[in-house]
């Protein structure tokens, strides 16, 4: 059976290397990297629910493992601890977090946390990035998965169904942003790269 504070450490290493790439781009490029100013009515309240989504998910992980028995009353079912699910949990944490990683680096200086009112950098439409438009969005809904996997109960089920309108939102104001920067060069790599992955 994989460690219980697996998941917990899975989430921590996503922020951190966020975190990370945030301050490298700022302090190596100039630019400013974690913005949430375009549309900033939406986007300020998209700020404050990421915000609590991540407590939110530090706060379950944290229960999962320093006080499992409490997930029961969130509806946890009795044969989630099951090694066979939580191994491929632990896997697709292990996946999700190096196409989180590899993504970021990739990005360059075009690396953004939300959309400043300055808008996006350079194109990126290479690497994981000729296989999905958002693949650092699709990493954070897998990790979220994994956790769901790990740990099925309504707690871990409405911060993934949050996150998963807070991306969709997300997306549609990136959308924007590329296409009004870019026009057509956008338009072509959008026809060639889904927005998630495969037929998505």
């Amino acid at each position: 059976m994989p460690p219980a504070w697996l998941p917990l450490a899975a989430i921590v290493a996503v922020i951190a290397v966020s975190a990370v790439r945030l301050f490298a781009v700022q302090s190596a490029h100039g630019v400013k990297a974690y913005g949430f100013g375009r549309h900033a009515e939406i986007q300020r309240v998209a700020e404050r629910n990421w915000r609590l989504a991540v407590a939110a998910i530090l706060a379950f992980a944290t229960i999962a493992w320093l006080r499992p028995e409490w997930e029961l009353a969130l509806g946890r079912p009795d044969w989630a601890p099951n090694t066979p699910i939580r191994w491929t949990a632990s896997a697709l944490f292990l996946v999700c977090f190096l196409i989180i990683a590899v993504a970021q680096i990739q990005m360059g200086a075009s690396w953004r946390i939300g959309v400043p009112k300055e808008g996006p950098g350079a194109l990126v439409a290479h690497g994981l990035f000729r296989w999905s438009r958002n693949p650092i969005f699709v990493g954070m809904i897998g990790t979220l998965v994994a956790f769901f996997l790990w740990s099925p109960h309504i707690g871990t089920a409405a911060v993934l169904a949050a996150t998963w309108t807070l991306v969709l939102i997300q997306v549609r104001i990136e959308e924007e942003a590329l296409r009004e920067k870019h026009g057509a060069d956008y338009d072509a790599y959008a026809s060639n790269a889904p927005r998630w992955f495969g037929w998505l």
